[in-house]
């Protein structure tokens, strides 16, 4: 039984050696980007019930410097004013097209349908994606998207932030969840295997769009709408990233500890559509995660000499605290990285929780 064990607890150990490996890659990797691409874009943005953070949002995109982009606000059956928020703008600004969605039977409140509409109506074919609750980080963020559109590159993934918060526990775990699942979409992106990436920072061609007939073979489902589409069109010919600074946006406000668990409720149902092999890819991590806490505290003890199992422990964790002490700081994200261990702790417990309170039917994307 013991040797079980140990062969599962250097198993798991080398598992997770080889994950931080892979996003190593990306943690010592350069910022370096094309000539800059200063086609036209189309910015677009859906919003619903979210007037008076979208002021701020519609500001920053206006203020950025790019000689020739338009930017469509998409209206999504609002009940407060949002509408008049977005007529007063589009009053001031050329650039501006307005997309109102009214509630129908057949898409009643599809956040798809609405980027459907949003996206039609887009007059450039490079089209770049937030949400109304994210800004830019600099006036430069669509000069930094648009350079990435080059050769056969149609898909770029980017990096968006969530609003800190000092001293606050569930902020730092929030942002820590959201760090990391940042580093693996864009990890194994950097290293030909895209399968995820955010509508908070992302931006794609009309084409690749119209390719896959938009969200149509997951229109069914809630949510996706951003990873089940770029799970469906990236490739690694056609996908790249964009890591540096000024290409990055961060939130307005924080999600609340339970919003943050419902949106990681549905972040799971979106999850069981991926590919197979991407859901074995990124569970093995997770599995490997759970061993490695389950084991070594009873091994310590169990083993008749503890030194190999302690040798262990302070190998996983020198690797994981150097490469993502760099990725901390490549990302800006500050506050977390010296509790990591019990940050991932907790983050692996509530997806435990997650998944053992998650087994209602859901519709599964073919």
């Amino acid at each position: 039984m013991l040797n079980v064990l140990l062969s599962l607890f250097i198993g798991s150990t080398g598992i997770l050696a080889t994950y931080y490996v892979i996003f190593g890659k990306l943690a010592f990797s350069g910022t370096s980007a094309p000539p800059e691409n200063l086609a036209p874009v189309s910015v677009i943005i859906r919003t619903k019930n979210n007037a008076e953070i979208l002021r701020q949002t519609i500001i920053s995109i206006l203020a950025q410097d790019y000689p020739d982009f338009q930017v469509i606000l998409i209206n999504d059956a609002s009940s407060d004013h949002t509408l008049e928020v977005i007529e007063d703008f589009a009053g001031r600004y050329s650039n501006i097209k307005i997309v109102n969605v009214v509630n129908n039977e057949a898409f009643w409140g599809k956040k798809k349908y609405a980027l459907t509409l949003g996206i039609k109506a887009a007059k450039h074919n490079l089209l770049v994606f937030t949400e109304d609750n994210y800004v830019p980080v600099s006036r430069k963020w669509l000069r930094e998207i648009s350079r990435n559109f080059h050769k056969e590159k149609k898909l770029i993934l980017g990096y968006s932030a969530v609003k800190r918060k000092k001293n606050v526990l569930s902020n730092a775990l929030i942002r820590y969840d959201n760090w990391l699942r940042a580093v693996k979409y864009l990890s194994f992106a950097n290293t030909g295997l895209p399968y995820s990436g955010t509508g908070r920072n992302l931006a794609y061609h009309k084409s690749a769009f119209y390719k896959v007939n938009g969200f149509i073979s997951h229109m069914d489902m809630k949510n996706g709408e951003d990873e089940l589409f770029i799970n469906e069109v990236a490739t690694p010919g056609n996908t790249t990233i964009c890591t540096s600074k000024p290409g990055r946006t961060r939130s307005l406000t924080a999600p609340a500890f339970r919003e943050w668990i419902h949106q990681k409720r549905e972040g799971f149902y979106v999850f069981r559509n991926f590919k197979l092999w991407q859901r074995v890819l990124l569970n093995l991590f997770y599995i490997a995660q759970l061993l490695f806490w389950l084991l070594f505290v009873p091994l310590i003890f169990l083993a008749g000499n503890p030194i190999v199992i302690l040798a262990l422990i302070v190998f996983k964790w020198l690797v994981q605290y150097i490469i993502m002490a760099r990725l901390t700081r490549k990302f800006g994200e500050k506050g977390f990285i010296w509790l990591l261990p019990l940050y991932e702790l907790i983050l692996i417990s509530v997806q435990f929780y997650i998944f053992i309170t998650s087994f209602r039917k859901s519709t599964r994307w073919k």
